[in-house]
This record gives structure tokens, sequence and C-alpha cells, in this order.
């Protein structure tokens, strides 16, 4: 595994956005997953909107992917990594603390274009939708 997708990349391969449509059909099955988190994030998105279509596009999308846990290592990172941010004056959401660990404890580069996650110290990052 290489790449840990954000809820963000996700949603935007949902919405067909051309530039991370290409790079996920180009990595391989075996290089991408997503967080236990995401797939909350995702199916209360879907749940909320009450749309059968992006709820069977949500589940589409988890059946064909690698859903990793949130761990006991991720967790103690996570917990460690906020604190670090906010005494240093960076504020960060609690389930992108929990996704940036879970990519921090299985050496996996965040796939996002969400900034708060762009600036989580060590966190290996790309940004799809501006890829060339």
């Amino acid at each position: 595994m290489r790449y840990l997708l954000d809820t963000c990349c996700v949603s935007d391969y949902l919405r067909g956005v051309d530039s991370v449509v290409q790079q996920l059909q180009r990595a391989k099955p075996s290089e991408v997953a997503v967080s236990a988190v995401t797939v909350m994030e995702l199916r209360y998105g879907a749940a909320r909107r009450q749309s059968p279509r992006l709820t069977a596009a949500v589940e589409a999308f988890l059946g064909g992917v690698s859903i990793l846990a949130f761990d006991a290592e991720s967790a103690e990172r996570a917990g460690v990594l906020r604190a670090t941010m906010e005494s240093n004056g960076l504020g960060i959401g609690l389930a992108d603390c929990q996704i940036a660990a879970t990519a921090m404890a299985l050496d996996l580069t965040l796939v996002t274009h969400d900034g708060d996650l762009k600036r989580v110290p060590d966190l290996k990052v790309v940004d799809w939708r501006h890829a060339p």
C-alpha cells in the first residue's frame, strides 16, 4: 500500500474531478486505501443528503478499496499530533487528525487538498487535484 485517500479526495473522485479520477485510475488497487474515519465521513455525508444516488456511489467506491482501521498506534499518534499542533497555534479537526495519524502510523502518503492536513509536520502529502 502506498496512498491513503482523504475524504476530500474520494469526494472529488465521486464528483468526477478529472485530475483525481485519472490519478486514481492509474494507481493499482493494492496501492490505495481509505481510513475507517473517511468511511464514516462519506457515509455521514450521504446520509445527510438523503441521496440514493450518492449513497450508491459511496458504497460502490468503498466496495472496491481497502479500509484501514483506526487502531491503537494511530490513536496514540493522533493524540500527540493534535496536542503538538495546538501548542504551536495550529488547529486541526478530530477526523483530520485521525486520518493523518493513520497515514503516519502506516508510512503512507496522504492524498488530499485540505490545507489543514498539508500543515501537519512529517506527514507525506500529495494533492491529486493539481497533479500533472
